[in-house]
């Protein structure tokens, strides 16, 4: 019985699934480089309209609420806000590390203290 149980170990272990871990070949290419940035496509879109990017986008939010579309509004004001949150600056602390600094004012260890033990 032994045997045969030792013998179905070896062979499940021999027929393992191939699945998960690198293959060759597989992915992006080494040196190979993004095909197209988001700098590049605004780039472009500035260039064909003819105004930044920001600008636009401002036009198209006055549209939206010049046009009373709550769906739209919504989306622009999300845009926006996630924008802004994301972009946001700490205007309490100036800058400046926020975490306790502790002070502690020196005093002097003595390294030794002489005791008079007198005899009982």
């Amino acid at each position: 019985m032994e045997l045969e149980t030792n013998s179905k170990n070896q062979t499940a272990q021999e027929e393992k699934p191939k699945w998960g871990g690198a293959r060759p070949g597989a992915g992006r290419p080494k040196g190979l480089l993004t095909r197209i940035s988001a700098g590049d496509i605004l780039e472009e879109i500035e260039q064909v309209v003819g105004l930044p990017f920001a600008t636009q986008l401002a036009l198209c939010y006055q549209q939206a609420l010049y046009g009373d579309d709550e769906r739209l509004k919504l989306e622009y004001n999300r845009l926006i806000l996630s924008k802004v949150v994301a972009d946001k600056v700490d205007i309490t602390s100036n800058g400046e590390s926020i975490a306790p600094q502790l002070n502690f004012a020196p005093k002097e260890i003595p390294d030794y203290i002489e005791i008079d033990v007198k005899p009982a």
